[in-house]
């Protein structure tokens, strides 16, 4: 491949940015003649023209650079590099012990692998792909080579922002599959499903909602496919509610719950808005409520709205919980950090004058690994809380 073109940074930004190794780097960084197209691997240069960094460049995007590697010495990513970089991701995984208790994991993680913008999980023999910047469109072939020299899969999808844009770009086309995890099975709708078809960074905290769930009544709201929901019976509860608005997921609870051989435990499905559901439960009838919304937020100017949304349905089900009932709540967006998470809970709490324990932090598990210096890979986080 070609040799990389040099974009330089303005005078005084090298040393903040060689100091903070945060991989995104924005417009007001580079000097006007600092110019790619987009997707280009770029030689990102301090203003004397010295090498501190590379990475891809997005002529469009106020996140001009997404860097995959910081480096002063001359770098040449070419096919050697990015497979040697997608072999370091698998190799991480195959450390962890989550692989023992699961066919569905994540392969690549973005920034947490120095692989910007790609995503890849696999579930069981298909993966799927979320390619979300130019650079990684780019890698869409080596990426495609390493899936098909490393795994035995019936089918690569490509999973794009619209589902008619997606499609399948190796093997057969394999629109359900299904999954193990923690002995459990589930159904996946690779084509339909959120995400890149079930969430896989909940497994650890599905797990632990069964240890606590033996004799209780569990309510499950923003239900999807009903992983919680399964849990719970898993560990024995007693009753079950589940709520999901999207017909289509809410339709995989029931057979998410048969195919474990649980259809014999109590279960309600109620396919409407969880906010509406919270008003409409019965005050401490629930041991156990679940709150795992989708990201209220995907912008930094909406986080004030959706602090009131995350305040508004935790404050509900803080007030219908019973003395001692827990609460598993979550949020997903990356502008909502762990602080702001605990300030909003804290005041749920006491607009609903309820005192409450922090019992366990929550958060992915660690096929999902975030890189130090980009908070933002720090997506998920929750809380179990216990009501007094």
């Amino acid at each position: 491949m070609s040799k990389p073109r040099r974009v330089r940074l303005r005078a005084g930004k090298a040393e903040k940015i060689r100091q903070q190794r945060h991989p995104w780097l924005f417009s007001g960084a580079f000097a006007p003649d600092s110019v790619a197209e987009s997707g280009e691997v770029v030689c990102v240069c301090d203003e004397h023209g010295q090498p501190i960094a590379y990475g891809h460049w997005e002529a469009e995007s106020p996140i001009r650079c997404r860097v995959f590697a910081w480096e002063s010495a001359k770098l040449n990513p070419n096919e050697a590099f990015w497979q040697q970089r997608f072999q370091k991701a698998l190799a991480l995984r195959r450390t962890l012990p989550d692989l023992a208790i699961t066919d569905a994991y994540r392969l690549i993680n973005s920034e947490g692998d120095a692989l910007p913008g790609i995503i890849i999980d696999i579930y069981r023999d298909v993966a799927v792909l979320q390619l979300r910047t130019t650079g990684a469109e780019r890698l869409r072939p080596s990426l495609v080579r390493f899936l098909t020299e490393n795994f035995t899969l019936r089918g690569i999808y490509l999973r794009r922002e619209r589902a008619a844009d997606s499609e399948w770009i190796a093997g057969e086309r394999t629109p359900e599959t299904f999954i193990q995890e923690y002995g459990l099975t589930f159904k996946v709708s690779i084509e339909t499903g959120q995400k890149t078809g079930f969430f896989l960074d909940q497994r650890h905290n599905r797990q632990l909602l069964r240890q606590y769930s033996a004799g209780k009544r569990v309510a499950n709201f923003f239900a999807y496919t009903g992983g919680f929901t399964v849990y719970a019976a898993a560990g024995g509860a007693t009753e079950l509610l589940s709520v999901e608005i999207m017909p289509e997921p809410a339709a995989l609870i029931p057979e998410n719950l048969h195919l474990n051989g649980f259809s014999h435990v109590p279960h309600t499905l109620w396919v409407e808005d969880a906010f509406d559901a919270l008003q409409k439960i019965e005050k401490g009838y629930w041991d156990i409520i679940v709150l795992d919304p989708p990201a209220f937020t995907h912008h930094q100017e909406a986080v004030p709205q959706a602090l009131r949304g995350y305040k508004e349905i935790n404050r509900r089900a803080l007030r219908l919980l019973p003395e001692g009932g827990l609460l598993f709540t979550f949020s997903c967006s990356a502008h909502i950090t762990p602080a702001l998470f605990r300030d909003m809970l804290f005041g749920a709490a006491a607009d609903a004058d309820r005192p409450v324990q922090i019992l366990h932090f929550l958060h992915a598990p660690p096929d999902h690994p975030i890189d130090l210096f980009h908070p933002q890979g720090e997506y998920l986080k929750g809380f179990v809380v216990r009501v007094g």
